[in-house]
């Protein structure tokens, strides 16, 4: 394992993913928890962090880049989608709790992270 080839893009992705997992466990929409409340959003939610969190892991353990840069691609890909049906869901939805906010925050925080990390690995010409 090494840190050191870590960017800011997969340390932001994984620890956005880390907590989008325990945001789900706080009060969403009606006082319900992310789990009991989100029915179709709760599946794009758990793939977006499990990708922010197997960005950070795939980057820091292999030694080849074909993991790391597939998380990348797949982990904006769904963080962007979900984020846009995260808000569409939060607007539409009625009271929702401070962890469907902090949620949001966290599924952009992923596909930001994401981005960034795919950026990072561009080189000017």
């Amino acid at each position: 394992m090494t840190l050191r080839k870590l960017t800011i893009g997969e340390v932001i992705a994984g620890l956005a993913g880390a907590v989008l997992f325990g945001v789900l466990f706080g009060p969403w929409f009606g006082g319900s928890t992310g789990w009991s409340s989100l029915t179709v959003v709760l599946a794009l939610v758990l793939i977006s962090a499990g990708l922010g969190v197997i960005l950070l892991l795939a980057t820091a353990f292999q030694r080849s880049q074909a993991y790391p840069v597939a998380a990348e691609v797949f982990g904006f890909a769904f963080a962007a989608v979900t984020t846009v049906v995260l808000l569409i869901e939060i607007l539409v939805r009625s009271s929702p709790g401070w962890a469907a906010w902090l949620g949001l925050v966290a599924v952009a925080c992923v596909a930001a992270g994401c981005w960034a990390a795919m950026r990072a690995h561009v080189r000017p010409a």
